[in-house]
């Protein structure tokens, strides 16, 4: 027989390799060791819908829903629109609210305000002269969590605030009660927050949320409807625009309501909490502060608590935090399932027969028809 030559010894060098690795594999293959566990498939869509049309029939104000979208932590789930599609933009009303919070975590997290014991005085000192105070010694935490003692303002034609020239002297004026009581709602304090912001961050709000938020999330808010409106005044053309954060007569964003969202913007903000801040490598919001603003710091009913601009509760049992807005905006967030579910409705301050849904109602139905659907860890 003929002896190998230097090319054979070459091949058999080379194949050599081959098929010890083959051998590895068919030994692997032969132990039965279960394969990679492979995620679990989702709820379909179509039952969903189904479970959210029947209860449309015997609700009579679903048909004001325009949008409904839930997404994981990377993948949409479920998305529908009534009536809509999704590039119209929405006034998210009091979402607003927990914008203007996630704005204020920002500022504190990069020593543009100093703590949250910074007092009003402090933190507004072209009006510190003015100030009731008690009022003076309000904190940045009980603002945030609605327990600086100012009023609701939530008449019917608007918050009493915003017949005055000045709405920040105005709220700053009226007091309910001495800081540090009870909880109370109050569109005055949220406005006041995003007086706060514009004066540590020497822009307004709109600007620092393009540079801080808006922009890394890929939020188009340009053009920008940015007038003042309040249910009597440019109220319809605040309702015609695509992107809006409206103004107070000093130029100051609205920290309660007026911002104009699209859905699959809400579901980012969702997504973003959901995420611990983090957003395509990059921390956003710091992850403290997304604990800080959704974990509970005063009760409220028996039903929810309230954070720093945000509402905490449950979703189908599962712990949950939510930012709401009058209507039924909403973006819900549940941590275990790692969910977010968004909803838009067609709500009118001027129209008595559009007023949106019930926030609470439509949150019974979301959780029964999506959240019930995703299984938890």
């Amino acid at each position: 027989m003929a002896e190998p030559t230097r090319a054979h010894e070459s091949i058999r060098s080379r194949l050599l390799p081959l098929f010890v690795a083959l051998s590895w594999l068919l030994l692997l293959a032969c132990t039965g060791d279960p394969a990679p566990e492979r995620e679990p498939p989702f709820p379909d869509r179509e039952d969903m819908a189904a479970t959210i049309a029947e209860r449309a029939d015997v609700i009579f104000n679903m048909e004001q829903v325009r949008a409904i979208v839930a997404a994981t932590d990377d993948r949409i789930v479920f998305e529908e629109y009534y009536g809509a599609d999704e590039n119209d933009y929405w006034d998210v009303y009091s979402i607003t609210k927990s914008v203007i919070s996630t704005l204020v975590g920002i500022a504190l997290d990069e020593g543009l305000i100093d703590s949250l014991d910074d007092t009003l005085a402090e933190l507004l000192p072209g009006y510190a002269d003015d100030m009731p105070p008690a009022v003076a010694g309000a904190t940045l935490h009980q603002l945030l969590t609605m327990t600086a003692g100012f009023p609701a303002g939530q008449e019917a034609a608007g918050p009493a605030f915003t017949q005055a020239e000045d709405w920040v002297h105005e709220i700053l004026a009226t007091p309910a009660s001495s800081p540090g009581g009870p909880f109370l709602y109050s569109n005055g304090t949220s406005h006041l927050l995003a007086a706060i912001l514009e004066e540590a961050t020497s822009s307004s709000a709109l600007e620092f949320a393009r540079s801080r938020l808006f922009g890394p999330l890929g939020i188009d808010t340009r053009p920008a409807m940015r007038g003042i409106v309040t249910p009597t005044e440019n109220l319809a053309a605040h309702e015609k625009a695509g992107f809006a954060w409206p103004v107070d007569p000093q130029g100051i964003s609205t920290g309660w309501w007026g911002l104009k969202l699209q859905p699959r913007d809400m579901v980012k903000l969702g997504q973003l909490f959901l995420a611990d801040g983090l957003w395509e490598g990059q921390q956003v919001v710091p992850a403290d502060w997304v604990d800080q603003a959704t974990t509970q710091h005063v009760d409220v009913d028996d039903k929810y608590g309230y954070g720093y601009q945000w509402w905490t509760g449950t979703a189908d049992e599962s712990v949950a935090f939510q930012a709401i807005g009058y209507g039924g905006q909403l973006i819900e967030v549940v941590p275990d399932r790692h969910l977010v579910v968004v909803s838009t409705t067609e709500a009118h301050l001027d129209d008595a027969t559009r007023h949106g849904i019930d926030p609470d109602l439509l949150l019974t139905i979301l959780d029964d028809a999506i959240v019930s659907r995703i299984p938890a860890e």
